[in-house]
C-alpha cells in the first residue's frame, strides 16, 4: 500500500524545477507512504514517478518503488496488493521470467510488461498503476476492478498527470483549479461525486476495471478489462440446493480471508459488533492467524456494539483494543478530518477515527467487514426494492390512484421519495435512487444556487452526471431483482463512496485496509445464486451459518446497526453551529439557494428531513471552502 503520483509530459522534459515538483509531490503523499520515498526521472527528462512507501509485502530494499524490468524498458509505481502474486509468479516463472525480489510488485511489473493489458484481469487484488514503457514510449494507467484504490488522472494538451490523492495534483499544480459543477450536482444527488467525475474539472478518477494507455504521438487508448457488473445477470446459473450452495460459499469465505492475510507484517481486524466483521474474525482464526488483534470504535454512552465486539474478542481469544470518542472531540477535530477528505463525502468520519486508534498501535494492516451486506444482501433495499417494484407492476393501471394514497401511510420524511417512485417508470434505478440517492433531482433544483443553476452550467452538469448514472446503473443483461440490488450497491454505494472514504481515511494514518467480501472470486461463488435462496439473506445466514467457529448468539439475533458515529444527536447540541456555519457556506459560494440552510436546517428539526442532509451540505460546504 502506498501513494504514487508522476507526469508524463508530451512535448520535451517536465518543465520548472523537477525536484521540487518530485518534492511537493512526495510531500503531499507521505501520509499514505511513511516507510520511504522514490522517484525516477527518464534520461530524456520527460517523465517522472514519485512513490511513497508503506512496507507491507518483501519490506526490504527488495520491494521499493519506482520498480523497473532489468532491461530498463519498463518502469512502474504501484499502489495496492496482489494476493495471487505467489500463484502468478509461479507462472510467470515456468514462462522465463527470473525475479530478483519477493515483492508483489515485481510480479505485476513483470506480467504487465510480458502480457500488457490482458493480463491484468488474472490479478487478484486491489490496484492501481502506472507503467512506462520507454520503447513505445507510452504511458498506462490501470486500477481494481471494484474501485478498492484510488488513482485520479488529469490529462492535458501539455501532459499526462497522475496521484493518489487529487491533492497532490492540485498542490503540484498538475491539475485542478476551478470547482466542478457537476461533481457538485453529483454529491447533491448522491452524497458522493462517483467516477469519472471529480469535485474539480479537469480531472478524472480513473473508472473502476479499467486502463488507458497515452502514447507521444498522439495515439490513446482505453478499455475495460474486467466489468465487475458480469457476476450478477441470471444467464444460464444452475439452481443448487441450499446445502450445497452453502458448503461452497463457506469455504470461499474463508479461502478469500486467508488470501487478504497474505503479508510479512502483522494484520489485524476492525471489529464493529456486527456479523461481518465478526465473521472475519472467525475465519482468520479458522484459517490460522495467531495472535490477531482487533479494534471497535464506541461513542457516548452508546454500548451495545462495544459489549457485542468485546464479546467476539473474547469469544476467539484476540488482543482487543477500545477507543471511546465524545462528540467535543469531534468537534474540534472536523476541520483537520475534512481536510484529509480529498473529495467531498457524506460519510467517512467515523473511519478517520478507527484508523487512526489502529495506526497508534503499530499495526500497518487491517481486515474490514466493508462489502459484506453488499455481498450477502444484508441491506433493507434488497427487500424493499423488490417489493416496491413488485407493488407497482401488481397495481396496474390502477397505480395513479393507489400509489399516492400508499405514500400517505409513510412517515414525513419519506413522502417526497415515494411520491417520485410513483411518477417515474417504476425501473429499479428510480426505487434505488429514492433509496439511497441524497437528494431526489426536483428537490436538487429547488435547492441549487446561482453557481449551479446558470442554464449552460445546469445543462452540462445535468447531462454529464446522467451519463455517469447510465454507465454506473445499467446492467449488461437480465438479473434477478435481488441481484440487481447488489449490483447497484456494489457499483454506487460501495465503490463510489464507501471504499473511497476507507481508503483516504486509512490512508491519513498510514494504514492499510483489506476488504475480503470485496473480492472477485468470492462475488462470483455468491451472484446470482443467492437470488434464487432468498432466505439466506435473512439475518446473513449464508455467511454466518456457514462459519467452522460459529458467532455468539447475540451478535447473530441483532438488528443491522450502521457503524455510524450519532451526528444527529450531536446535531442538536454542539455540533449545531459548525453544520449550519457549513450550510451556510455552501450558500454564500452560490452552490445552494440562499435560504437553503435554513429551509434543510428546519426540515430537519421538525423531522422532515434525516440528519444526513443539514450534515452532508455541511461537509461540502466547509470542504469547498478549504
Amino acid at each position: 500500500m502506498c501513494g504514487i503520483a508522476g507526469v508524463v509530459q508530451r512535448d520535451g522534459p517536465v518543465p520548472g524545477d523537477v525536484p521540487a515538483l518530485a518534492a511537493t509531490l512526495g510531500q503531499a503523499l507521505a501520509h499514505r507512504g511513511p516507510d520511504g520515498s522514490g522517484t525516477w526521472r527518464a534520461p530524456d527528462g520527460n517523465v517522472l514517478f514519485v512513490h511513497r512507501r508503506l512496507a507491507i509485502i518483501d519490506p526490504g530494499p527488495g520491494g521499493e518503488q519506482p520498480m523497473t524490468t532489468p532491461g530498463g524498458r519498463f518502469h512502474i509505481v504501484f499502489n495496492g496488493e496482489v494476493y495471487n502474486y505467489r500463484a502468478l509468479r509461479a507462472d510467470l516463472q515456468s514462462h522465463g521470467e527470473r525475479f530478483v525480489s519477493g515483492s508483489d510488485t515485481e510480479v505485476l511489473l513483470r506480467l504487465v510488461s510480458r502480457g500488457g493489458t490482458a493480463r491484468l484481469s488474472d490479478v487478484r487484488g486491489m490496484f492501481a498503476f502506472a507503467c512506462w514503457d520507454a520503447v513505445e514510449r507510452s504511458l498506462l494507467v490501470a486500477r481494481d476492478r471494484f474501485g478498492i484504490k484510488p488513482l485520479y488522472v488529469a490529462a492535458g494538451p501539455g501532459h499526462i498527470a497522475f496521484a493518489s490523492e487529487l491533492g497532490a495534483l492540485r498542490v503540484s499544480g498538475l491539475g485542478g483549479g476551478e470547482t466542478s459543477a457537476a461533481g457538485v450536482l453529483a454529491f447533491l444527488e448522491w452524497g458522493s461525486v462517483p467516477p469519472p467525475l471529480t469535485w474539480q474539472r479537469g480531472v478524472e478518477m480513473l473508472e473502476p476495471g479499467t486502463w488507458r494507455r497515452w502514447r507521444l504521438d498522439g495515439r490513446e487508448e482505453r478499455g475495460v478489462f474486467a466489468d465487475a457488473r458480469t457476476a450478477y445477470p441470471s444467464g444460464a446459473q444452475r439452481h443448487r440446493s441450499v446445502a450445497a450452495f452453502c458448503a461452497d460459499v463457506g469455504p470461499a469465505v474463508r479461502e478469500s480471508v486467508r488470501a487478504h492475510l497474505v503479508a510479512d507484517v502483522p494484520v489485524g481486524v476492525f471489529l464493529s459488533g456486527g456479523i461481518d466483521s465478526g465473521a472475519l474474525v472467525s475465519c482468520a482464526t479458522s484459517v490460522g492467524a495467531a495472535n490477531l488483534q482487533t479494534f471497535t470504535v464506541g461513542f457516548d454512552d452508546v454500548s451495545s456494539e462495544v459489549d457485542r465486539a468485546r464479546s467476539v474478542a473474547t469469544l476467539f481469544g484476540t488482543t482487543h483494543h477500545e477507543l471511546h470518542v465524545n462528540p467535543s472531540e469531534v468537534v474540534r477535530e472536523l476541520p483537520a478530518v475534512l481536510a484529509r477528505l480529498d473529495s467531498p463525502t457524506i460519510d467517512a468520519v467515523n473511519s478517520f477515527y478507527v484508523a487512526r486508534a489502529v495506526a497508534a498501535t503499530g499495526i500497518k494492516a487491517v481486515l474490514s467487514g466493508a462489502g459484506g451486506d453488499e455481498l450477502f444482501g444484508g441491506y433493507p433495499s434488497f427487500t424493499r426494492l423488490p417489493r416496491a417494484i413488485a407493488a407497482k407492476q401488481l397495481a396496474g393501471p390502477l397505480w395513479p390512484a393507489v400509489g399516492p394514497v400508499a405514500g400517505m401511510l409513510l412517515p414525513g420524511r419519506l413522502r417526497a421519495r415515494w411520491r417520485h417512485f410513483a411518477s417515474t417508470n417504476g425501473s429499479l434505478v428510480e426505487a434505488y435512487r429514492v433509496q439511497r440517492g441524497f437528494f431526489l433531482p426536483e428537490e436538487v433544483a429547488a435547492l441549487a444556487g446561482p453557481a449551479l443553476r446558470e442554464a449552460s452550467i445546469w445543462r452540462d452538469a445535468v447531462a454529464q452526471v446522467q451519463d455517469v448514472e447510465r454507465a454506473l446503473l445499467s446492467p449488461t443483461s437480465v438479473e434477478e431483482p435481488q441481484a440487481a440490488v447488489a449490483r447497484l450497491e456494489s457499483r454506487l454505494y460501495l465503490g463510489s463512496q464507501l471504499l473511497r472514504d476507507l481508503d483516504v481515511m486509512s490512508m491519513a494514518h498510514g494504514l492499510e485496509v483489506r476488504v475480503p467480501f470485496v473480492d472477485h472470486d468470492l462475488v462470483e461463488r455468491v451472484w446470482p445464486e443467492l437470488a434464487f435462496h432468498r432466505e439466506l439473506m435473512i439475518g446473513k445466514r449464508l455467511l454466518a451459518g456457514t462459519l467452522e467457529r460459529p458467532l455468539p448468539d447475540a451478535v447473530i439475533r441483532h438488528p443491522k446497526q450502521g457503524f455510524t458515529l450519532p451526528f444527529g444527536r450531536w446535531m442538536g447540541g454542539e455540533l449545531g453551529p459548525f453544520v449550519q456555519d457549513g450550510m451556510r457556506r455552501l450558500s454564500d459560494a452560490g452552490w445552494i439557494a440562499a435560504d437553503a440552510p435554513d429551509r434543510v436546517w428546519a426540515a430537519w428539526r421538525r423531522g422532515a428531513a434525516h440528519w444526513s442532509r443539514p450534515w452532508g451540505l455541511s461537509v461540502l460546504g466547509h470542504f469547498l471552502n478549504q
